[in-house]
């Protein structure tokens, strides 16, 4: 992806803020040490629950990500969806083990009340 893509990219998902005000250059560059903290996070949560996942990694790269995918930030998403599919993946990532998918104690109690009853 070049540059004047993924600043396209990152302009479509603020379609509510002036994007102008918006370091999304710096983001592009790579460089977020100077980043306020409030438009830091909210970059990061607009990035992870707007864009498909080949996006974000074009943009930021898998080092950034490894970066940015906290704890922390993964609890701001406001899907649980997306808060298991990203931890998920951070536990990828970071080369932590992952539970088995069939068997894990929090799939099993997601899926009891949607069995049928004991009658």
């Amino acid at each position: 992806m070049t540059r004047k893509e993924k600043y396209g990219t990152l302009k479509k998902i603020f379609w509510d803020y002036n994007v102008e005000f918006l370091p999304l250059d710096n983001f592009i560059k790579m460089e977020t040490d100077d980043i306020d903290e409030y438009v830091y996070n909210l970059v990061v949560t607009r990035m992870l629950e707007r864009l498909n996942w080949y996006d974000i990694i074009d943009i930021l790269g898998i080092e950034q990500l490894k970066k940015i995918l906290s704890q922390d930030t993964i609890k701001r998403l406001r899907s649980n969806e997306l808060k298991e599919r990203y931890e998920r993946i951070r536990r990828i990532l970071f080369k932590e083990p992952l539970s088995l998918s069939g068997w894990d104690p929090e799939y099993i109690k997601r899926i009891r009340t949607t069995l049928l009853s004991y009658r």
